[in-house]
């Protein structure tokens, strides 16, 4: 997690530093790529991608030996936005999200033990987001997801039978797909979704953005299938870098043409 803001920190850097590059003129006036001051009912359609990071969280209770351990995975997606104020968007993504974890078995006799998961998501988030600025804006959303477990995989080591009887560690690697169980895999995903970004205007109808998202997962990733279940839910960090571009004209332009 740590890192991953590091990260952040370094794109937003990197922003600044295109921003004071592209957004004045030699007389340090700005150029015309600027937000609109009340973009009123205009739309902007854009794609991201990223990277990310997932804690499965479960309580574990006196299995002492099992271990959960974070991993990283990528994301991308299709935003859309639509703003009724200069300084609302209410904006929709369709994201594939990748949740996975790491599972260790760490006890005397079966050290070697653990499981990579990984896991794909489709995410639908719904957000409010604010913002304000005019080459470069500062943002905060604060919305929902809802969504859907597509895929999984599974590569470790394990204890099996062969090794009991030959010893040789290399019978313990495995790597094989996911197979989805109706009564006990929960597919179905929702949570919170919350964040802050950065936003700069490149050119009249273009803007970049870099953005911090955490989808705080609410459901349980397991269905009731049994007495005295932990529940497990997945808490994803992603840092996202995405381009957009916005319909219609601007109202400086809007302006001009009704002039003439």
């Amino acid at each position: 997690m740590i890192e991953m803001v590091k990260r952040f920190l370094l794109l937003m850097a990197g922003v600044a530093a295109l921003v004071g590059a592209s957004a004045q003129e030699n007389d340090g006036t700005f150029r015309s790529s600027m937000f609109p001051k009340e973009p009123i009912g205009r739309w902007s359609v854009g794609v991201f991608g990223g990277m990310d990071n997932n804690t499965h969280v479960v309580n574990v209770g006196y299995a002492s030996d099992m271990k959960y351990t974070s991993m990283g995975g990528t994301t991308a997606g299709l935003s859309a936005g639509y703003h009724p104020t200069g300084w609302l968007t209410l904006r929709g993504d369709v994201a594939w999200v990748q949740k996975n974890y790491r599972l260790d078995r760490d006890s005397y006799y079966v050290s070697f033990v653990y499981t990579e998961s990984t896991n794909n998501y489709l995410l639908v988030p719904v957000a409010a987001e604010i913002s304000f600025g005019r080459t470069f804006r500062v943002a905060a959303h604060i919305g929902a997801y809802a969504g859907y477990w597509l895929t999984g995989k599974r590569q470790g080591q394990s204890l099996s039978v062969s090794y009991l009887v030959s010893g040789n560690e290399e019978d313990t690697f495995f790597d094989e797909d996911y197979q989805f169980d109706e009564t006990r895999d929960n597919r179905f995903d929702a949570g919170l979704d919350f964040g802050f970004g950065l936003r700069m205007a490149f050119a009249k109808k273009i803007d970049v953005s870099v953005d911090m998202h955490w989808y705080y997962g609410l459901t349980d990733v397991q269905k009731n299938y049994m007495t005295n279940l932990n529940p497990r839910y997945n808490t994803t960090r992603a840092i996202q870098v995405g381009i957009s571009y916005w319909l219609g004209k601007k109202n400086g332009e809007r302006k001009a043409k009704t002039e003439n």
